[in-house]
C-alpha cells in the first residue's frame, strides 16, 4: 500500500484505491486494538477489583504493587493537601494499605497512623507557611474521619471481655500522638504568627481530642480490676510495668542533647509516673499502678514524637523548637530492678532537662493529676 500511495503523490486517489486504503486501515486497527493509558487501566483495576466484595484484598495487594512499580506510590507518601499527588496519597494508597488491617486492633493502630499522617502534614505546611485555609480544612477533615473510625474500631474491642488493657493501650498510642503533635503546632503558632489563625482550630480539636482520650483511658484501667482475677491483673501491670520501663530507658538513652523543652519535659513527667506506678503495685493499688504507668507510657511517646517531629522541622523548614536549657537538668533514677515487689532498685543517672510544662501539656496533666492528689 506504500507503493501505492507514493505512486499518488502528485494526484487524488479514486473511489476504488479510497476504499482499498480504508479497508487496509480497518484491518490494521482490528489487529492493533489502541489500549488506554497505564493509569487510566490501573484505575480500572482498582476500581473493579479493590470496591468488591471477596476480592477486595488481594486486589488491593496487586494494585499496590503495580502503583509502587510505577514510582507513583512513592512519590505520593510526601505529598501535602494542595499538591497534584495528594488525591493519590489519601484515596488510593492509604486505602490499599488499610485494607491490611483487618482485626478491630490492627484498624484502630492503622487510624492512629491516620490522624498522625494529617498532623503532620498540617505542621508541615505551617512551618513553611503555606497552611491555606483550604489545606486546614482538609487536614481537619481527614483527622476526624480518623478519629471518628478510630473511636468505632476501640467501642468494638471493648464490647469483649477481657480487653480492657488493649483498649487502654490503644488509647494511649493515640493520645500521645494527639498530645505531641498538638504542642509542635502551639510552637509553630508561636515561631510563624501568620499561620496562628487558620492553625488554631486544628489545635484546638486535637487538644479536645487527647483530654478525651486521657479520661476514656482512665476508666479502661480501672476496668482492668474487673476483667479477671486478682493473679491476671498483677501479672498484666508487671507487663506493662517492664514495658514501660524499656520504653523510658529507650528515651534516655536516645534524648538529644538539643532536643526541646516539650520533649524533656515529657521525659521528666514519664519517669514521674513510672516512679507512681512502681509503688502502687508494690502496695497492690493495682488499677492506681496502671493508670500511672499507662500516663507514663504515653508521656515517653510523647517525647518521642516531639524529637522526631522537631528533626523533621529543622530539616525542611528550618525551624527548631525551644532547646532545653541545660541549667535545669537533673538526674532522674531509671529504675532496673525486677518488679517484684519486695526488690530494691538500682538506678543509672540520665540528665533529663525541667521545664515550665507546656500549655498544651499542663491542661491534661492537671487532669490526670487531680486523680492522684
Amino acid at each position: 500500500m506504500t507503493d501505492e500511495m507514493r505512486d499518488h503523490n502528485d494526484g487524488a486517489f479514486s473511489e476504488h484505491e479510497k476504499t482499498y486504503i480504508r479497508t487496509e486501515l480497518r484491518d490494521f486497527m482490528r489487529k492493533n486494538p489502541a489500549r488506554a493509558p497505564f493509569h487510566l487501566r490501573l484505575f480500572d483495576i482498582i476500581q473493579r477489583g479493590v470496591f468488591s466484595p471477596g476480592l477486595q484484598l488481594a486486589s488491593g495487594s496487586l494494585a499496590l504493587v503495580l502503583v509502587a512499580g510505577t514510582g507513583t506510590a512513592f512519590a505520593a507518601q510526601g505529598a501535602l493537601p494542595g499538591s497534584a499527588l495528594y488525591g493519590v496519597k489519601v484515596n488510593i494508597e492509604e486505602p490499599l494499605q488499610g485494607a491490611f488491617a483487618t482485626s478491630p486492633v490492627a484498624k484502630a493502630n492503622w487510624n492512629t497512623q491516620l490522624a498522625a499522617r494529617r498532623l503532620s502534614e498540617a505542621v508541615q505546611l505551617a512551618a513553611q507557611n503555606q497552611l491555606t485555609p483550604q489545606a486546614a480544612a482538609t487536614v481537619a477533615s481527614g483527622l476526624n474521619t480518623a478519629t471518628e473510625n478510630f473511636d468505632a474500631n476501640v467501642a468494638q474491642i471493648a464490647t469483649s471481655t477481657n480487653n480492657a488493657m488493649t483498649v487502654a493501650t490503644l488509647a494511649s498510642n493515640m493520645q500521645a500522638t494527639l498530645a505531641a503533635n498538638t504542642q509542635v503546632m502551639t510552637e509553630i503558632s508561636t515561631a510563624v504568627p501568620d499561620v496562628a489563625e487558620v492553625l488554631a482550630p486544628i489545635v484546638s480539636n486535637a487538644q479536645e481530642r487527647s483530654i478525651a482520650l486521657n479520661n476514656a483511658r482512665t476508666q479502661f484501667d480501672a476496668a482492668v480490676q474487673s476483667d479477671g482475677d486478682q493473679g491476671q491483673i498483677q501479672a498484666a501491670v508487671r507487663a506493662q510495668l517492664e514495658d514501660t520501663r524499656r520504653q523510658i530507658n529507650d528515651v534516655a538513652q536516645t534524648l538529644p542533647s538539643s532536643a526541646s523543652t516539650t520533649a524533656y519535659w515529657h521525659a521528666k513527667q514519664a519517669q514521674e509516673e513510672m516512679q507512681s506506678g512502681q509503688q502502687n503495685l508494690d502496695q497492690g493499688n493495682y488499677a492506681a499502678a496502671l493508670e500511672s504507668l499507662q500516663a507514663a507510657s504515653v508521656e515517653a511517646r510523647a517525647a518521642q514524637l516531639n524529637v522526631s517531629i522537631g528533626a523533621q522541622l529543622a530539616n525542611a523548614a528550618g525551624i527548631r523548637l525551644p532547646d532545653a536549657s541545660s541549667s535545669d537538668s537533673f538526674s532522674t533514677t531509671s529504675a532496673t530492678s525486677s518488679v517484684d515487689a519486695n526488690a530494691t532498685t538500682t538506678s543509672s543517672s540520665t540528665p533529663i532537662a525541667t521545664s515550665t510544662p507546656p500549655a498544651a501539656t499542663s491542661t491534661q496533666r492537671s487532669h490526670h493529676r487531680g486523680r492522684h492528689d
